[in-house]
């Protein structure tokens, strides 16, 4: 029987934001997915459904398709102002994802979906570890942190030994989670294992040449460091 002998391709384990779906993370991300065959990219929707607490005004926002949350978010707090109530269950969640549907290379986590990723990098005590399998993560528009609990903790970041390679990307244009806002949370990160890279959209992944470009380069440094 014949074997495989190509090229094994990388998998990355895509989290989604508030307000979003494993389909629509997808959908967004199509055209990098398409033009980055050698990654696999994986969407997996958050354990908790969407709760809407006044957020959709009219029928003409609603959707028939099931949004989610990692943890919960009021129209009237501030654009940081999550509260992390299911945090912790969210990332025991993604973690055992990962043991039963791995391995995966890396982790991209896009907006609330990238403070999961942080926090699974922090090792807190009495929570769930990361697996050794993941060697990078990936942040695209990551919110700043105001965890109390969550924030201490990355602010004795470097003090961990044996951080993971960490990629930074945020839009010029992203009047959501504004660079200056990811860059709050990039500066806790080792510099020498932490890249930012600045797109000229918004809050979006972006798919454009330049960014496949430093995506692959990112990746190679990671895997072979």
């Amino acid at each position: 029987m014949a074997t495989n002998t190509g090229p094994t391709k990388t998998r990355i384990l895509v989290l989604h934001g508030f307000y979003d779906s494993a389909q629509n993370r997808q959908y967004q991300m199509r055209n990098l997915a398409r033009s980055m065959k050698e990654i696999e990219f994986v969407f997996i929707d958050a354990p908790f459904q969407f709760v809407n607490y006044g957020f959709l005004k009219s029928p003409s926002d609603a959707t028939n398709e099931p949004r989610y949350q990692w943890f919960s978010y009021r129209p009237e707090w501030d654009v940081t102002s999550y509260h992390y109530d299911t945090n912790k269950e969210s990332i025991e969640y993604v973690i055992n994802y990962i043991n039963s549907n791995g391995p995966f290379d890396g982790l991209l986590g896009f907006s609330q979906g990238a403070i999961v990723c942080v926090t699974m990098m922090l090792n807190i005590p009495q929570w769930p570890t990361l697996p050794s399998c993941v060697k990078f993560i990936i942040f695209v528009g990551c919110p700043p942190i105001n965890d109390a609990t969550v924030k201490a903790n990355l602010e004795a970041l470097n003090q961990q030994p044996d951080q993971l390679p960490t990629l930074h990307v945020s839009g010029l244009n992203d009047t959501l989670i504004t660079r200056e806002m990811s860059e709050e949370v990039c500066k806790y990160f080792n510099p020498s294992l932490a890249e930012f890279y600045t797109h000229k959209g918004g809050h979006y992944c972006p798919s454009d040449a330049d960014f496949r470009q430093k995506l692959r380069e990112f990746i190679i440094r990671a895997s072979h460091p």
